[in-house]
């Protein structure tokens, strides 16, 4: 396939999404993992690709909602429980703080998600829509963004400039109940009489400011309108199909699939989800991934080539591949990394899928980062347009090798 995305037409398919945008955000309301906000904008979104002519898979899966974004708050609750334990059992007072660390180590560092069997179960959804080629299909790219948004972060809404501190407030808390409770474990604590164990256990009052933090740190009532994350991500793949097969356009050997994924912002749910349905599909022929998440900025659109907390390496030919493309386009993609959080790329690199993520946000992180800020108005339309022509230069030249 020959044709290219020519500026105008990005500029027409970029404006569309806009529009798609606040039509969603103003139709469906708030659209947390697992809601019927979720739901509904999926099957908008379902609907509007069948209305060209595509077979929509909708797949559910179960997802605990609120046990992802929890965990500053039970982190938080654990280690508060530890401070009266230091002046009655000495020794049991680390174990909750040990538990706080264990769970913010699983579910933030590695994304091994403990605190799910302990919320409420609801049911999200991924959409997927495939354009077959035009020949033998020998291989396949999945472009990849997300519906869901996320539950708004109180800190990062009230004082964006200095929110990091917040969450180094939160973590020193943590630690330094979990050293002072260890050293009085080992030591008998303040049953040695020691005016030393007296003063540490008051000097705990220091750390209740940050435990608050923790306490506090989701706002449950609160969702982000997800304009940018990532309905900007979600719409990009599914408008880029839907005028290619509204164009009759396809690539020769390459399958293209667009995936709107449910439950990313609880921790890859949906994602990992998907791979689980059809694994024997993504192993019987040649797949990447294109993660697109949060396309809003063009000043900012990277290569994301580290995911998962600078954790996880991306496939560093379909980074290659994405930059090469990049070029093509007219844009100088850098090297990125997610060094806090994770994008849906990590779940299918961590699957054994050959996987690049593609990114445009500030990474300071934005202003309007899961909090009521994430408007439509943060959403560049040249940035949309850009996305677009970058994408399908991708398959094309996926394609072409």
């Amino acid at each position: 396939m020959t044709n290219k995305l020519t500026p105008e037409t990005a500029a027409e398919l970029a404006c569309a999404i806009k529009v798609s945008m606040g039509d969603i955000i103003k139709k469906h309301g708030q659209r947390p993992p697992g809601s019927p906000g979720e739901r509904a904008c999926q099957e908008q979104l379902k609907q509007e690709l069948v209305a060209v002519g595509f077979d929509v898979a909708l797949e559910p899966f179960p997802v605990a909602q609120k046990a992802f974004m929890a965990m500053p708050l039970v982190c938080s609750l654990l280690t508060l429980c530890s401070l009266p334990l230091y002046w009655i059992a000495p020794r049991l007072s680390p174990l909750p703080a040990i538990f706080a660390v264990i769970v913010f180590v699983c579910e933030l560092v590695y994304y091994n998600h403990i605190l799910s069997r302990f919320f409420p179960k609801s049911t999200s959804l991924n959409l997927s829509a495939s354009l077959p080629p035009s020949g033998e299909r020998k291989q396949r790219i999945i472009l990849a963004g997300h519906a869901d948004a996320a539950y708004e972060w109180r800190f990062h809404r009230w004082c964006p400039r200095i929110f990091p501190v917040f969450v180094v407030l939160l973590l020193l808390s943590v630690l330094y109940v979990l050293g002072t409770t260890l050293a009085a474990a080992l030591t008998g604590g303040v049953y040695t009489g020691a005016a030393v164990w007296q003063w540490l256990g008051l000097s705990h009052v220091f750390t209740l400011p940050g435990l608050l933090i923790g306490l506090v740190f989701t706002n449950f009532r609160t969702v982000s309108p997800g304009a940018g994350d990532n309905l900007s991500g979600a719409l990009c793949v599914t408008e880029l199909v839907k005028w290619m097969k509204a164009e009759n356009l396809s690539f020769e050997n390459t399958e293209v699939t667009a995936l709107v994924t449910g439950s990313e912002e609880a921790g890859l749910e949906g994602a990992r989800a998907y791979i689980q349905a059809h694994r024997a599909e993504l192993d019987a022929t040649p797949t990447v991934v294109i993660a697109v998440d949060t396309v809003s900025e063009l000043a900012h659109l990277a290569l994301y080539n580290r995911d998962l907390n600078g954790r996880v390496a991306h496939d560093p030919r379909v980074c290659e591949l994405v930059r090469s493309a990049g070029r093509n386009c007219g844009l100088d993609l850098r090297n990125a990394t997610v060094t806090v959080g994770s994008s849906d790329g990590t779940a299918f690199t961590q699957a054994g899928l050959p996987t690049a993520a593609i990114c445009a946000m500030n990474p300071a992180p934005a202003h309007y980062y899961h909090n009521r800020r994430d408007t439509v108005d943060v959403v560049e339309e040249d940035c949309l347009a850009k996305t677009l022509q970058l994408l399908l230069e991708i398959c094309s030249e996926y394609d072409a090798a």
